[in-house]
């Protein structure tokens, strides 16, 4: 079978050798998804793995065996899920979702040795432990530590899992897998879980973030790293927490009960991808997102703008309603009005097709940045939407300003 798959394959790659790059192998993989030719999208899949080689991302491989399952092919499929399976990169998420999206291959008779070469690979890959970096309201709030697969360089990469301000476990498992880039290269990696809206709103999440921050350096002989080399890192709302804590002010609360807290929160660098910079104005100016009550419900972010002050009398708390003290607030976490000459470098990937983050929102505050001499990189991804698929390959260059950076 597998020489009859490599001989269409390669009359497939000849039938569109007009397409140039593997990204075109891919975008007609999708396009021929929808239209539900499953075969010859499997094929469209296949040939862009080809044309990357070792560089095709595992998920490209997972969209050739989706492919192909659906076209009832399983002995293709079964070739690209044991190319997963066998694979440096395979997280224990990735295992999760080959169980939960290929069930119809399961009586198989191959299937329990695919999972169980899965699995162990999976663990073999990554050297992960939970750590529980605070605690607030009853509960732990906890990030997974990712050691190095090379020789370890003593810089650090935290990453902030956030998307529309919701961050979870799930999340971090997802984020295992490409870590690797930052892995292979010697960085420790700290994928950090928030409390997240709607029980958290965004002000919050900044203080869980700085915390984390400072757990690592207090515990930095403990986790054998360079104190004094952290970078972060985050896209969209994990984007906007990042530059939150990249461009605050360092106040150390030297007086604090807690050792942890008496630890600096500054970071030596940052790279994000399509922040939220400015809450007032979206998009254009004067475009108040803080007060826009039902578009943030109807975003679903509503949670994250719900902010709350303590009421002793009371003791609850209670919603701020007030509109200037919530664009006092609106400020407060828009790091766009935190720049000031001595923050870290920083480095911003945004797509000129974002339709949920403006790419206004990194061109303004890029220009702020040059304004106040701060160190910068700016790539607009042309054609690039929400996604961080569409960052790819601009993406692995923060490897590359970390290691300058953090020095």
């Amino acid at each position: 079978m597998k020489g009859i798959q490599v001989v269409v394959l390669l009359t497939f790659i000849v039938q569109f050798s007009y397409s140039q790059s593997a990204e075109s192998f891919y975008k007609k993989g999708d396009s021929l998804n929808k239209l539900k030719e499953y075969d010859n999208a499997g094929l469209a899949y296949a040939a862009g793995i080809r044309m990357e080689g070792n560089d095709a991302d595992l998920n490209r491989y997972w969209m050739a065996a989706n492919a192909m399952a659906k076209a009832n092919v399983p002995d293709s499929s079964f070739y690209w899920l044991y190319k997963m399976a066998t694979s440096n990169k395979i997280s224990p998420s990735d295992v999760t979702g080959i169980e939960n999206d290929f069930s119809n291959l399961n009586t198989d008779k191959r299937w329990a040795k695919l999972i169980q070469n899965a699995k162990e690979k999976a663990k073999k890959n990554y050297s992960i432990d939970e750590l529980i970096y605070g605690r607030k309201d009853g509960i732990a709030l906890t990030m997974l530590h990712l050691k190095p697969r090379a020789k370890s360089n003593g810089k650090v990469v935290l990453w902030v899992m956030a998307g529309s301000w919701y961050s979870s476990y799930q999340q971090a498992e997802r984020s295992v897998r490409p870590s690797s880039m930052y892995l292979d290269n010697g960085f420790t990696v700290f994928l950090v879980i928030l409390g997240s809206q709607p029980r958290y709103a965004i002000p919050d999440e900044i203080e869980d973030v700085k915390r984390a921050v400072r757990y690592i350096r207090y515990n930095a002989t403990t986790l054998k790293i360079d104190p004094n080399k952290i970078g972060i890192h985050g896209g969209s709302a994990g984007g906007n927490l990042s530059l939150s804590v990249a461009l605050a002010d360092d106040k150390i609360e030297t007086e604090a009960s807690d050792p942890i807290n008496r630890m600096s929160s500054r970071v030596q660098a940052a790279a994000v991808l399509y922040p939220p910079t400015d809450c007032l104005n979206w998009g254009f100016a004067g475009a108040n997102m803080v007060n826009a009550g039902d578009l943030l419900k109807g975003s679903g972010v509503y949670g994250a703008f719900d902010f709350r002050v303590w009421n002793s009398k009371t003791r609850t708390y209670d919603h701020i309603t007030d509109t200037s003290t919530r664009n006092k607030i609106g400020r407060e976490i828009s790091p766009i009005y935190a720049i000031s000459s001595d923050d870290p470098p920083v480095f911003i990937i945004h797509g000129d097709a974002d339709k949920t983050v403006p790419i206004q929102q990194s061109k303004t505050f890029v220009e702020k940045l040059n304004e106040a001499g701060v160190i910068n990189k700016f790539i607009i991804k042309k054609g690039g939407d929400h996604n961080p698929m569409d960052m790819m390959p601009e993406m692995y260059q923060f490897v590359d300003w970390f290691d300058k950076n953090l020095k």
